[in-house]
């Protein structure tokens, strides 16, 4: 078998994607500044949602703090995911243009964690909403194509 069939650049190097931009900000001829978004792999996006995951065993308070076992057996444990912080995260990671965690726009905002960068630069909801958009389809996590495009493309 031929394993170069399998070696492909696109998944190695996953590149950027462009988007339009939003009229908040505009080029010095008046035009939209794009957006240019870093492709995460799976892999990435993996590592960043991991880091906003915690567990907690339970302790018992009055019995000097050791952990509760559940009838099972097993150490009772409080699993915890800040789902909204790690798409923050994930935001700030990818968008190399605006880059959202730039020392100088920080600064500009007044701002000391990054992850306050995107609602800040992002603040209208309808603004927030499209860079979004935009950052799930350069990650894969939302198809490019319409839902209509697919069904055609599938019936033909």
């Amino acid at each position: 078998m031929d394993m170069k069939a399998f070696m492909k650049e696109e998944l190695k190097n996953r590149g950027t994607m462009q988007f339009p931009g939003i009229e908040k900000f505009t080029d010095k001829d008046g035009k939209p500044i794009p957006f240019i978004i870093k492709r995460l792999s799976r892999k990435e996006q993996k590592e960043i949602r991991d880091a906003y995951k915690s567990t907690e065993v339970y302790r018992d308070r009055k019995n000097g703090g050791r952990p509760i076992i559940g009838a099972n057996g097993q150490v009772a444990v409080l699993k915890d995911y800040d789902a909204e912080a790690a798409g923050l995260a994930i935001m700030v990671e990818a968008f190399v243009q605006p880059k959202l965690d730039d020392p100088e726009l920080m600064q500009y905002y007044g701002v000391v964690d990054r992850l306050d960068m995107p609602q800040i630069i992002f603040s209208e909801k309808d603004d927030f909403a499209y860079a979004d958009k935009c950052l799930m389809k350069a990650c894969g996590l939302e198809s490019e194509k319409t839902e209509k495009e697919i069904l055609d493309e599938v019936k033909n």
